[in-house]
């Protein structure tokens, strides 16, 4: 029991101090433009994630911009399961921020073994964790995950940016698709895929109250009615 104990402490301390190390990072933007992209880690973040021994293949972390006159008031990453052709909402986590830049880091490697989520603006940092349950045994099944990896991409309120995919399943060949076929669901669907999961960010004006009352867990999500994957 107590090295379990000491192993989750370290690891949130490994978090903490990525994440500390991260902030540094973080700049003001006041343009119009708002985006959001992979973080691109600095040589000194690089060599802390080297000394502390991150397997950061199990990081994902993204860094994003606001206007100052964009009115975003909470961030909502929202987890995701396919059943069915449509996505189910698992999790939903709403953040309180007003700050014109933040990052925001997601830890995992198998989704269903839990996932450390991390949000952090120059005002506050606010962590969690979640796990899907799935149903029946994965352990010998095959996990292969996509991320967001667009230099740039543009955020518009409340509207959702998917940041990662993940294939579960016990098949031989896996086709790996790009983060935007979250528009897609009915196309992931046609795989017979055992498990497929997303994460995905909105940024939204509504206030982070207001917002998590207006989530209802295992609504469907409706798919976009253009969706436009890369190939």
């Amino acid at each position: 029991m107590r090295t379990k104990q000491y192993i989750s402490l370290l690891l949130a301390a490994l978090m903490a101090l990525t994440l500390t190390a991260c902030g540094a990072a973080l700049k003001k933007d006041n343009s119009t433009a708002m985006t959001i992209a992979p973080a691109q880690l600095s040589e000194e973040e690089a060599a802390l994630a080297e000394l502390l021994a991150l397997d950061m293949d199990s990081y994902h972390i993204y860094d994003f911009y606001l206007s100052e006159k964009s009115g975003i008031q909470s961030l909502c990453l929202t987890a995701y399961e396919l059943v069915n052709g449509e996505w189910m909402d698992v999790a939903a986590e709403v953040h309180p921020f007003s700050d014109v830049s933040g990052r925001i880091s997601l830890t995992f490697g198998k989704m269903t073994d839990g996932v450390q989520t991390a949000v952090q603006g120059a005002s506050a940092t606010n962590s969690s964790s979640f796990a899907p349950v799935s149903k029946g045994n994965v352990s010998d099944m095959t996990f292969a995950t996509s991320a967001l990896d667009d230099a740039s991409t543009t955020i518009e309120p409340d509207q959702e940016i998917p940041l990662v995919l993940q294939v579960v399943t016990s098949k031989n060949e896996v086709r790996m698709y790009k983060v935007d076929y979250f528009g897609m669901p009915r196309e992931l669907d046609k795989q017979g895929y055992e498990h497929v999961y997303a994460i995905t960010v909105t940024f939204s004006q509504t206030p982070p109250d207001e917002l998590v009352r207006s989530i209802a867990p295992g609504v469907p999500q409706e798919p976009s009615a253009e969706p436009s994957p890369a190939n």
